[in-house]
């Protein structure tokens, strides 16, 4: 059986604690308010508009972590548009191809089925703490990966999506040069 205690807290030692300041977070969650304003006239999103605001804060928040982490500011798009527009690896911008996923505090990272690019895996504790956990592969995406670990049955419904577990195989990272190497464009 795949639990957090199975599969995620024995590799806690190599996760990395990142605190974002209040001001930071204060943004984040007026940014997160706009953009949900805009999402809600696509058809996707009117069909899956339950949790929207924690869903994209969450997400932007692991962003925001991640700037932290290695000392930089301009991971965060703060642009609002179309989904289709922003449809590619969340790191491409700082040539990195890899996206990042970020996920509440006992809950597994969904992913889509068949991965095309790495995955930063991260765990949201508070609204102001994130854990990097390290990058996974595409291929430890797509083999670590069971339609279980989803807790929405609508979304499990689509198919389209899993529950990612394979933090054993998490490859950690301290600086963007470490990163790029791990996952170059």
């Amino acid at each position: 059986m795949i639990t957090y205690e199975t599969h995620v807290l024995p590799y806690k030692k190599q996760y990395k604690k990142v605190i974002i300041p209040e001001a930071k977070v204060k943004k984040i969650r007026q940014f997160v308010s706009e953009l949900i304003k805009e999402k809600e006239k696509e058809s996707h999103h009117s069909v899956d508009n339950r949790s929207h605001f924690k869903r994209f804060y969450t997400g932007t928040l692991g962003e925001a972590a991640l700037e932290e982490y290695l000392g930089i500011d301009n991971i965060i798009d703060w642009t609002i548009g179309n989904s289709i527009k922003y449809h590619k690896p969340d790191l491409n911008n700082i040539g990195v191809r890899a996206g990042i996923k970020t996920v509440e505090y006992g809950l597994f990272p969904i992913i889509f089925k068949k991965s095309y690019s790495p995955e930063i895996i991260m765990i949201k504790v508070s609204d102001n703490h994130v854990v990097i956990c390290g990058l996974a592969t595409k291929d430890v995406l797509n083999s670590y990966q069971t339609e279980e670990l989803i807790m929405d049955s609508f979304l499990r419904q689509r198919g389209t999506k899993t529950g990612f577990y394979g933090f054993k195989h998490l490859k950690a990272f301290s600086t963007l040069e470490e990163l790029k190497k791990l996952s170059p464009l």
